[in-house]
């Protein structure tokens, strides 16, 4: 019987050094590790343009004691300067003819809400640039401590339809397709891809 207790002892003191490991645990979002990228649509055959944000800055609280909160506490910034779409001169374009028509830094700010603490999902993408602001619904999923996250934003509710019109005239040719029709959509798909990192001490 004392053996038997013994060994109670034992497995109860592992649980307590488990448990006690466990709240000492954080997720932290690893900024190094997270992509932007976006696909836009041009030709009436809505064709995609894909690319990405070179720079991506977080703001505010980083970390917490689940990788749920740990993405749905940080803020972001976007510097629509850092624009990559693997060409050059469009990305010249994008920048003056597109983002440019916005008065402002040029930063678009976006952060997280009503965001479900489970592996797949839904949530919102919060984005302001300039003086317009807009909510956006999103898909997320998990693998482990990596999220994807997918949704489409209209930028003309982000005050961008001046810089769709100055952008599609700048590149009337260039986005005509099969049917002669110079066309560039609203509609620009984007996926957030981040690692959040379990530091335990």
């Amino acid at each position: 019987m004392k053996i038997f207790n013994s060994i109670l002892v034992l497995i109860a003191l592992c649980l307590t050094t488990e448990l006690f490991a466990q709240e000492n645990c954080t997720y932290e979002y690893d900024p190094s590790q997270t992509s932007l990228e976006w696909t836009a649509f041009k030709f009436t055959e809505k064709t995609g343009v894909k690319g990405k944000f070179d720079s991506i800055k977080v703001i505010g609280k980083q970390k917490d004691k689940s990788k749920f909160s740990a993405v749905s506490s940080f803020q972001f910034q976007i510097d629509s300067s850092s624009v990559n779409s693997g060409v050059p001169d469009r990305d010249g374009k994008i920048k003056k003819f597109f983002f440019g028509a916005v008065k402002g830094n040029g930063k678009i700010s976006g952060s997280f809400s009503d965001i479900a603490a489970g592996e797949t999902g839904t949530a919102k993408l919060n984005l302001k640039f300039g003086n317009s602001k807009t909510s956006v619904p999103v898909n997320f999923v998990w693998k482990e401590n990596s999220v994807e996250v997918t949704g489409t934003v209209d930028v003309l509710s982000l005050g961008l339809q001046s810089g769709l019109t100055k952008l599609n005239a700048e590149c009337n040719d260039l986005h005509k397709g099969s049917d002669g029709v110079s066309k560039l959509w609203p509609a620009v798909d984007v996926k957030v891809i981040s690692i959040v990192k379990k530091v335990c001490k």
